[in-house]
């Protein structure tokens, strides 16, 4: 391929430039050439410098004379270019990367303490999809895994050969297929700066970093990525070499195994939001990512519910005014979804028996909002591991460099008796019992429920709660296969299981504690040592609530079956009265919780009449209706 320019020059005199439109912002190819537009406002000077394939500048334009409003500049060269040329600004002098950047040179791995940003390169939109189509799951059938794209196979006992790489996550794929989950929340996996780089007088330091007693603290990573950054293109460390058609071919493999992909993104308060739409429906466009976890300050939720580009993409936000969004008459996003951390508060409290958790605890469980959904997640990228969550009191943060002043304080953890590791066996069997009860917590809820990567395997942070900055095993996933991880794992993928084939298990709506379906049964019920006759007083910490399968069908001729959730969270054994079945049907035991030889209580209270059952302390025993007598045959 020949490519004529001039050279090196200022100014753009030249037949071969002329003033682009302006629209959109970034590099593209339009007709007749390559349009380079920048958005960088508050600067006297800004040049465009193209490099070629050896690395040697090839043209050189000053973007002042083709301004197109306050900040914003537009050239159109009038020649190809190939796929090996690079080109960045140089604002006052100084190199600054192209925000709207889509492709780059990929030339700096991971944690490079590089100042100087990566070259950009123009994006090639040839990508062959083959066809790829979304898999659009509805909030009820998902259940969603968050991991961090580097974290999750960067160790090598993930066995991948990408470790670290989009193309990790898709040689990952038969695992999680195999776990059962069918969407994945990535973390910031966009391009930004990762080296937290001190500052003095607002100007990067690029001395030592030093503390305020003289010692010198190690250079540190933002392993999180919640940072501002090129939020055009992905994290080009996390490939090989091409970012773009890396993670497009991870997509396309994760959507031929019918995985969804949602992206966080994090824009800070300084961010022009009138650009986020616009980055939005890129992705949508250009990656066929199924939705978004937005992030930061401000974020013009009006707009993105009501743009009709992103329609059929998911929208995740932490909170927003979803009523003010459903009066509007221009038509709501019916994707849209909340995701805090008020099911996991209260869920966490209820866990360590905490005093009037009862009512909220079944709130949180029974919520399910048809209109704006609503995500649950017990474990989040902050605070504890769900193994960390039953093993420390208090956070362990001291290799984070801030003297243990960093992260939550509140963690509503509880360490079963010894702070950290223990090999006494009353501590490791009440900590697998309050993991797993954790784990029927989340995946029975009515909401859609998000895994947090390596909590279905015992996955630990050491009591750190705050791994932002920690790129090696403490904010890695380190895979484990042992005992006590295959006993949870194989635990977490029975309950994925048990709620995908039945129905009543994760209705499309929230229940309505009536029998709307004049049945003889409302959809929902609580019970106490009586049956119909709850208790909620607020020293309680066990409840029973039954789900009626006559609202579900399993198969056009066979209702789903009845369900009995027995919670106690108490310290102490409680009795549950079971409401008698339709004829015909029986209580059998599903599972339950605890250990093989506590759980011969609840098998020998069912083995008469079967009107109640006994559930040992810290507890969650699940009945199922079958056809004929009682049984007490289990899937343990």
């Amino acid at each position: 391929m020949s490519v004529k320019f001039p050279n090196m020059h200022t100014g753009s005199s030249n037949s071969n430039h002329k003033t682009g439109c302006g629209y959109p912002l970034g590099t593209y190819t339009v007709s007749g050439g390559v349009q380079f537009t920048a958005h960088i406002p508050f600067k006297h000077t800004l040049e465009l410098i193209i490099y070629n394939g050896s690395g040697d500048a090839a043209d050189h334009v000053n973007m002042a004379d083709h301004t197109v409003s306050e900040g914003t500049y537009s050239v159109i060269i009038e020649e190809p270019l190939p796929r090996d040329w690079s080109y960045v600004y140089e604002a006052d002098g100084a190199v600054v990367p192209d925000p709207f950047m889509m492709n780059s040179t990929a030339a700096r791995k991971f944690g490079d303490d590089k100042a100087a940003p990566d070259r950009a390169r123009l994006y090639q939109d040839d990508y062959d999809w083959e066809d790829d189509v979304l898999p659009a799951l509805a909030y009820n059938e998902i259940v969603a895994y968050q991991l961090h794209v580097r974290g999750f196979t960067a160790d090598p006992s993930s066995r991948v050969n990408n470790r670290g790489r989009f193309s990790g996550i898709a040689e990952k794929i038969p695992y999680l297929t195999g776990l059962g989950v069918n969407q994945l929340v990535l973390m910031p996996c966009y391009e930004f700066d990762e080296i937290i780089r001190p500052k003095k007088n607002g100007a990067v330091d690029v001395s030592d970093y030093k503390r305020d007693n003289g010692s010198v603290a190690r250079r540190r990573v933002n392993f999180w990525g919640f940072t501002d950054g090129c939020y055009f293109m992905p994290k080009a460390s996390y490939s090989n070499g091409d970012p773009t058609a890396e993670f497009k071919d991870m997509v396309k493999a994760l959507h031929a195994a019918r995985i969804e992909v949602i992206m966080r993104f994090y824009f800070p308060a300084s961010y022009n939001k009138a650009f986020i739409p616009d980055i939005l429906r890129f992705w949508a466009r250009q990656y066929h990512v199924d939705g978004f976890f937005l992030m930061g300050e401000d974020i013009p939720m009006d707009m993105i519910a009501a743009d009709v580009y992103l329609r059929d993409r998911k929208i995740y936000n932490n909170f927003f005014d979803k009523d003010s969004l459903l009066r509007k008459d221009y038509g709501c996003n019916p994707n849209m979804a909340i995701v805090n951390s008020d099911f996991m508060n209260v869920c966490r409290k209820y866990l360590k028996s905490d005093e009037n958790q009862l009512s909220d605890f079944l709130f949180r469980q029974r919520l399910n909002p048809h209109d704006v959904h609503t995500v649950n997640f017990i474990t989040d990228y902050y605070g504890f591991t769900l193994n960390d969550l039953v093993t420390y009191d208090y956070k362990h943060n001291e290799d984070n460099d801030e003297d243990n002043a960093d992260g939550e304080n509140f963690n509503y953890s509880w360490n079963c008796g010894v702070e950290g590791p223990s090999r006494k066996k009353a501590i490791m069997a009440l900590r697998t019992r309050q993991i797993k009860n954790a784990l029927v917590f989340l995946l029975m809820a009515q909401g859609t429920p998000m895994i947090c990567a390596g909590d279905e395997f015992l996955d630990t942070r050491g009591g750190n709660n705050n791994p932002y900055c920690q790129d090696n095993e403490t904010g890695w996933v380190v895979w484990k296969n042992n005992r006590q991880s295959a006993e949870i794992y194989d635990y977490t993928k029975m309950l994925i299981a048990l709620r995908r084939e039945h129905p009543v298990l994760h209705p499309d709506r929230e229940f309505r504690i009536m029998d709307y379906a004049a049945c003889g049964f409302p959809d929902l019920s609580y019970h106490s040592d009586l049956a119909w006759n709850p208790k909620f007083d607020n020293h309680l910490r066990h409840i029973g609530l039954m789900i009626c399968g006559k609202y579900a069908r399993l198969t056009r001729t066979r209702e789903d079956d009845f369900f009995y959730f027995a919670y106690n969270m108490h310290w102490e054994d409680h009795s549950f009265a079971l409401p008698k079945l339709p004829k015909g049907l029986a209580w059998q035991v599903c599972f339950v919780t605890c250990s093989e030889s506590s759980a011969a209580v609840i098998y020998e209270s069912l083995s008469g009449k079967g009107e109640t059952v006994t559930v040992p302390d810290r507890t969650v025993a699940v009945l199922r209706s079958v056809q004929g007598k009682l049984s007490d045959d289990t899937n343990k």
